[in-house]
């Protein structure tokens, strides 16, 4: 799974400009993440078509880049994120981001961003 990050101004209705921009390219947005400070706003996106997203971002003006993701399926119950989180530190793997993007039958499914994909894969 891809995530898009995004830098936006940190002003009312830059949201709304984004998700237009992306809605009227039909491109939907499965999750999404953010947090502003210091006058900028910093999102997280996971959508469908991450390739077209990224293009129209780009001819947009948006300053963006993208990571591959790991996507996990923990138990939706206390210290499970805390167990997983723990195993990968313990590895010497960063967790660099992490959003939620369902919970679904007792579970939480997960996307992390990490700096060693391929250790976290073969620790979850």
């Amino acid at each position: 799974m891809i995530q898009i990050d995004v830098e936006l101004p940190d002003r009312p209705g830059e949201l709304a400009k984004l998700a237009a921009l992306l809605g009227d390219s039909e491109i939907n947005i499965n999750a999404i993440s953010a947090e502003s400070g210091l006058g900028r706003t910093y999102m997280s996106l996971i959508v469908d078509q991450p390739a077209k997203a990224r293009g129209i971002l780009l001819k947009a003006g948006y300053g963006s880049s993208e990571k591959t993701v790991l996507v996990v399926r923990l138990p939706d119950r206390p210290n499970a994120l805390a167990t997983l989180a723990r195993k990968l530190g313990d590895a010497g793997v960063d967790i660099t981001s992490i959003i939620q993007l369902e919970s679904i039958g007792g579970h939480a499914q997960l996307a992390l961003g990490v700096d060693d994909l391929a250790k976290a894969r073969g620790l979850v």
